[in-house]
């Protein structure tokens, strides 16, 4: 498999994700099996900030460059915040990536930030199933590592 295929893959997949978190937005209201204690104005309240911890690899950088790490932290913390696509699907994004990409740490950690933002089991599960359609079999053996 080239990198220029693989690359293809995990842009497909990242691209799927995003047009069905963009649908579940538009379709699905936010009700207690979402998560929410409390519904008001059928709202749920905001989760907490899925970028309080910092991916495990940010420290390496921040001791050589912490310029950058603060850019990249600013620029982690305005993109995975809630939007146009709540912050759980963004991570359910990143961690389906990080399955296809054979990154295990990466699908723990991002799972374990889906479900701080409010991702129920269901949808992480439903999440490696859609790394597996996209990548396959590795995918799928990567995607173990988010129930770990």
């Amino acid at each position: 498999m080239t990198k220029r295929f693989r690359a293809r893959q995990i842009l497909r997949a990242g691209m799927a994700l995003m047009i069905a978190a963009c649908l579940l937005t538009q379709i699905a209201p936010p009700s207690r099996a979402d998560g929410c204690a409390e519904l008001s104005a059928n709202r749920c309240p905001d989760p907490p900030s899925p970028s309080q911890a910092a991916p495990p690899w940010l420290g390496a950088i921040e001791q050589r460059d912490p310029q950058f790490a603060d850019s990249y932290a600013a620029m982690r913390e305005r993109i995975l915040k809630d939007g146009a696509i709540p912050a759980k699907y963004k991570l359910l994004m990143g961690m389906v990536t990080d399955a296809i990409a054979a990154h295990p740490d990466g699908v723990r950690t991002l799972a374990d930030n889906a479900r701080a933002a409010g991702a129920s089991e269901a949808e992480v599960t439903e999440a490696v199933e859609v790394g597996y359609l996209y990548g396959g079999t590795a995918a799928l053996v990567m995607g173990v590592n988010a129930f770990n």
